[in-house]
Order: structure tokens, then sequence, then C-alpha cells
């Protein structure tokens, strides 16, 4: 058995350099001892940049390889939970802990195989729970178990939050493969909280409804509701997936008093009988219940505000969660685990799930079914290659490509993953990634056109340089060897200072330099295009570069964050008053200027704006959303002075914390986001025979009415 944690340094490593790996590498920080020596992903890429931004000095893209090369105490398995048992039994083997972010596994055969084999090797299973270490859980388990609340008569599980995968995917992962994995990947949250908190139940019934359709021939559920008994305690748990007002609580009635826990606020509330007459009992109930949430929630506030000013390790509700569960495994390794990071509490979740998954009566999708739709054959060989081609832009593009009779090959990290509506094409579909030069270079053969709609991942500038700039540039020296005949690039309009003192802005109009301190999405964009064009004067790089202003279309977002800013589905923040006229265009146009520049003659070099006739603004189109989706949504206008001050502010909290990103705000980049000045196209419609769609009336149906009804379902 190990030693305890406190005796000396333990090695860990990561496994998974997915979105929970970030809560994780956190907390390990926090944890006396505690030295992350190794990260290992099937993405490298993803683990490399991972690595670079921690300070994680080994990479790994196999288990075996960083088991094998590195002498590990603990193994953090932050991977889909259909792996957990074949990754975890792996470790184990090797003579090295293992710490599970939920679920232990995903069936309880695998759950109860892992814990022998565990005891077979003298190894330790803890297990992560990410919501059992909230204090405000705490002072419910608290007062639950001291008898405060009373006999129990009921007990209320929400989760009400939507399930952003839906929309845009990835639809490849193992979750949405079968409508009943939900209960094995996002419920656990919920059913350990019922365990824990009361055991299992002695009788459920279940009820699944609003069924949708997802790509892939898959389908998912969005409301479930499962009720039960526990003696005579009444149990429901209720999830919706569903777009709306996020909820998390555990609300608790016993005969003495009523409780709830709100994960989303951090909040807890204990209502019971005071000594006072009837009136002033219930006075006294709402009184000290908003007292106490309020001073709650400041403190929530402050802990926030101290962390990114790193005077508190607190943080978020959620990180701090996180953080004392790996704490409190790591301060028991080796003695006595905390029940909460116990396996058999793990188990028990699962064992529920499973009960609830046969409860549900669905029928299991066989192996055959459970397969991606087949790929149509690519119909002629290809001679343009899209990167970038699976999104907003880039689907549209291929659409045109196709019908304009060139054969296309589209370069994706999964073909299997490839959206529906270009599955049929007869597009030439290749594994490959951006940041990943080899695999451009295999998918070069046969190859005269280039398209880069591809945009790297990155927050900083450091980021941006590395996993967008770089690879601009190696893809372009690519272009020169292989002597493509056209290198057609997408940059932004968010290059542009569009402020009141911009005028009209031009292709000749420069990147605006306070946007490129502040904003490292548009300084990439910049920095490409400059490199682009060093390579055509000095190399005769046959490079066209576009500039689309805000595109809109079928498969948009209608949230779209040209229009304002969208902190939450139901509030957008407009950018000044929302009454200037906005440089939008239709996504088909883009892709028909797109498609122009492969046969324009002497346009190597040129760059494009690709916006339509302005004629609608913020406001208009928020009237038109509104009307469409038969919703009500908060308009907050921000002016740009009170945009720079926010951001002032924001600087100033992270320039305290020593955030070695944290840049100066810029007025112009604030004020000039509401788009005062007007665009100029006229030189794509010029040299390319471009006309776009300028009628208000088919502006409106095509790029607000249309993606509207798509993303909100209305006929």
């Amino acid at each position: 058995m190990t030693g305890n944690a406190k005796d000396r340094s333990i090695a860990v490593a990561l496994l998974g350099a997915g979105y929970i790996s970030d809560f994780h590498h956190t907390a390990l920080r926090a944890v006396p001892n505690v030295e992350v020596k190794a990260i290992c992903d099937l993405n490298l890429r993803l683990a490399e940049q991972f690595a670079q931004s921690k300070g994680i000095p080994a990479v790994y893209g196999n288990l075996e390889d960083m088991l094998t090369k590195e002498q590990l105490d603990v193994v953090h398995v932050l991977t889909p939970p259909h792996i957990h048992y074949k990754t975890s039994s792996q470790i184990l083997a090797a003579g090295v802990d293992t710490f599970i972010e939920k679920p232990l596994c995903h069936r309880v055969s695998d759950c109860q195989a892992l814990q022998q084999e565990a005891t077979a090797q003298n190894r330790i299973i803890g297990v992560s729970h990410n919501f059992l270490y909230f204090p405000a859980y705490e002072r419910l388990m608290a007062d639950l178990r001291s008898g405060r609340l009373g006999r129990i008569d009921q007990i209320d599980i929400v989760w009400n939050k939507e399930l952003g995968q839906l929309k845009g995917g990835p639809y490849g992962a193992w979750m949405l493969q079968n409508p009943k994995n939900i209960l094995f990947e996002v419920a656990p949250h919920s059913f350990v909280h019922l365990v824990h908190l009361l055991g299992q139940p002695d009788s459920i019934t279940v009820d699944v409804q609003d069924r949708v359709e997802l790509p892939r021939g898959l389908e998912f559920y969005r409301r479930w509701e499962i009720r039960g008994w526990k003696g005579n305690t009444s149990i429901r748990l209720r999830f919706s997936f569903i777009d709306g007002f996020p909820e998390h609580y555990i609300h608790i009635r016993g005969t003495n008093a009523v409780a709830r826990v709100d994960f989303e606020a951090n909040t807890y509330t204990c209502q019971e009988h005071t000594p006072y007459m009837l009136d002033v009992d219930r006075f006294l109930n709402v009184v000290n219940p908003a007292r106490g949430t309020i001073a709650q929630a400041t403190q929530t506030l402050s802990n926030f505000v101290l962390s990114k000013m790193k005077l508190s390790k607190v943080g978020g509700p959620f990180q701090y969660s996180i953080t004392r569960t790996v704490e409190n495994f790591y301060q028991t390794w080796g003695a006595t685990i905390d029940e909460r990071l116990s396996p058999q509490l793990g188990e028990s979740a699962i064992a529920l799930a499973e009960w609830i998954a046969r409860e549900t009566h669905l029928p299991t999708p066989t192996a055959a079914a459970q397969l991606p739709e087949p790929i149509a054959p690519a119909t002629k060989p290809a001679n343009v290659l899209v990167l970038g081609g699976t999104g907003f832009i880039g689907r549209a593009l291929v659409r045109h490509l196709c019908a304009a009779g060139y054969g296309v090959r589209l370069i994706t990290r999964d073909p299997n993953s490839c959206p529906a509506d270009l599955r049929g094409l007869g597009v030439d579909l290749v594994k490959g990634d951006f940041n990943d030069t080899a695999s451009l270079a295999a998918a070069m053969d046969g190859i005269e056109y280039v398209y880069h709609l591809a945009r790297g991942n990155g927050k900083t500038w450091t980021e941006y340089l590395q996993y967008d700039v770089e690879p601009t540039q190696r893809l372009a020296e690519l272009c020169l060897e292989r002597q493509v005949k056209r290198f057609i690039y997408t940059s932004s309009i968010a290059i542009y200072y569009a402020g009141q003192g911009a005028g009209t802005i031009t292709e000749a109009t420069p990147p605006h330099p306070g946007i490129m301190r502040t904003a490292p999405y548009a300084r990439s964009k910049a920095e490409n295009e400059k490199r682009l064009l060093e390579l055509h004067q000095q190399k005769g790089l046959p490079v066209v570069i576009f500039r689309p202003g805000i595109v809109l279309g079928s498969g948009g977002d209608p949230a779209h964050w040209g229009i304002a800013a969208w902190p939450y589905s139901s509030v957008c923040r407009l950018w000044g008053n929302g009454d200037n006229q906005l440089p939008i265009v239709l996504v088909e146009d883009v892709a028909d200027a797109l498609v122009k520049a492969l046969t324009a003659e002497q346009i190597d070099g040129d760059t494009f704006n690709l916006t339509s006739t302005p004629c609608i603004t913020a406001n208009e189109y928020l009237d038109e959303f509104e009307q469409q989706a038969h919703l009500k949504l908060k308009r907050v206008p921000v002016s740009g002075q009170k945009e720079y001050v926010e951001s002032l502010m924001k600087w100033v909290i992270k320039s305290i914390g020593r955030d070695p990103n944290a840049a100066f705000p810029s007025y112009a980049d604030c004020e000039g986001r509401g788009f005062a000045a007007q665009f100029d196209a006229s030189k794509a419609e010029q040299k390319l025979g471009w006309s776009p769609v300028k009628s208000r009336e088919q502006l409106i149906q095509d790029g607000i009415h249309v993606p509207v009804q798509e993303f909100y379902g209305q006929a």
C-alpha cells in the first residue's frame, strides 16, 4: 500500500486532456507534495497544447507508454465512461493508484471487477463525484444525519441544464450513441446524491419524453422523470436538457424542517419553526433564509473576485468542490478513504443507473444502428482541398463547390462525424488536422486549389501564434511546394476599427493597433494576412484573402456575437444602442464569392471585404428574432464607455492576480463593436462579378427567419 501523501512527493499523471482536465490540474496545484509529471490523450496535439499551457513536462498519446516510462503514484482517469474499466485496470496492473472522474465505470460488473483487481494489486481507487464536496451540500448532509430535519417525507433532486452537444456536437461522443448513455454520463451527479443521502430506493418508475433526432441517425430524449419510494419517503429525480434557466438543486421536506441546496447559486437554506406565533414565524422564515442567502451569495462572489486576484484559493464553487475532492483523496491516501470518494458509493450510483435504464423500456440500439451513416463515395477526383469545411461557412462552401462541378476533398479530425448535409455530396473525406503538417501533405495529392477556413484553438496570443499563425504559414509553404494554382484564406472584419471615427472601411483600411493589442483572434487574422502576402510578394504564393462581415443564414446560430454579446441565451448586451446598420452578408453569398475566386483572373495578392448593403440594425435583427422564436429577449444597451470601464475593472483584477495575458483595454475595440462605420465591398463585386443579396426582405428571411426556425423548431 502506498505511503501517506504527507511523507513524500507524489508523482501524478492525467489521462485525458478534455474539459474536466483543467479543473483537476488546478485542484492538484493546491495539494502539497503533488507534482503533475505527465498527461496522456489519444489526441496528442490537444495533450501537447494542455501540457504547454500548464507546464507539464511529459506528453503521451499512449497510456502504456506513459505507464512504462514514468514512475507514477496516481493517474487521474478523465476519459469517457465506457473506457474507464479498460484504462483503470491497466493502471492498477502497472502498480499505480487511480483517481477516476465519475462514473467509476459504466457497468456494475466492471465496477466490481475493478475493485477486485485493486484489492489483488493492493492499490487504491478513488472516485470524484464533483458535487459531494460543496459546503452547501455538506451542511445539508449534516442536518439530515443529525436529525434536525426530522423524518424525511420527500426528496427532490433536479438537474435542468441545457446539453450543448445536442446542437453543436461532437455527435461522435459516447454520451450520444445510445439514449440511455446519459444515465451514465451526466445523471450520476444526481444518482450519487440520492444513494449517499438515502440509499437505494425500494421501487422506481421512469418517464422519458421529448425525443429529438440527431445527425448520424442518433436519437436523444431531453426530459426524464424518475419517481420512487424508500420506505415512506417519496423520491423524485428530474432531468431536463433543453435550453432554459439552469436549475440544479436538492430539496428535502422533513417533519421538522425543509432544506434546500442550490448548486447553481451555491446556497443552502433550512426553514424550521421558531418559538413565535404563526404570523411572526412565517415572517422570520422568509427573512432569515433571505438574509443567509444574501450572505452566501456575497461570499461566493467575493471568492471568485479574490481568486482572480490570486488572493484566495477558493475560486468558483465548482472548482472549489473539485479541489476539496482532490485534496481529501490525497490527505487520506494510504489510509481510510472518505465514503464520498469510495468505489462502493460509485458502484451504488451505477447500480441505480442500470436499474433506471431497465425501467425506461427503450430499445438498445443494435451494433449496426450505432454505426455512422455511410459516406457517399467520392464522385470525381478531388482537385480542391477545404480546411474548416465542417464549419458554418465551410459547409456552404463545400455545397457550392460540388454544385459547380469541382472534386472536393475535405480534411477533418473525425470523418465519421461529418455533418449529414455533406455526407451524400460525394466529397473525399480524409482524416487529418490543421496543426498536423504531415496529414495535410498526405491530403495534397492531386490538389490544385486550397481553401483555408480552419481556425486554431486558443485564448492567448501565444496559443494563437502556435496553433493558428504558424500552422497557416506551414500550410502556405506546402502550397508553394506543391505548386497549387490558388490559396484562398478567410480572414475577418474583426481586424478593423469600425467605430464613429472610422469613415468608410475598404480593403486598404489597416488593422487597428488597439484591437491588435487586446484581441488575440483579430491579431492572428491580421498576422496571417501579413505573412501570406509576404509569401506572395517574395515567393509568388497565389493567395487571395477574404474578410467576411457578419455572416448569417441557414445553419448559423441566431445568437450571433456580431449582433450582440450573449452571456446567456436569453440576454443580449448590445454593442452601443443597437441602432447602427450592420455589415451583414448571407452565408450563401460568401460561399459564392469564394467559389468565384477560383477562376477570377489577376486577383493573386488581393483582399476582399464581403458585406451586403447595410439595411438592418441590431435592434431590428432582435425584433425579427423575437417574433420568429416567440420569446422576449432581455436587451441591455452597453455604450463604448461602459464597455471600456468594465474592461478596465477586469484588467485591474487580472493584473493584481499577475495574469501574464492581461492586456490593457482598448477603447477603440470597445467602441468599434457597434459598427458605426460603413463597409465598402464594391471591389469584390467589380473584380469577381459578385452580386450579393441586397433585398432587405430576403436578408431578413434567409439571414434571420430561417436560422431561428431551424434553431427553435418553429414551423
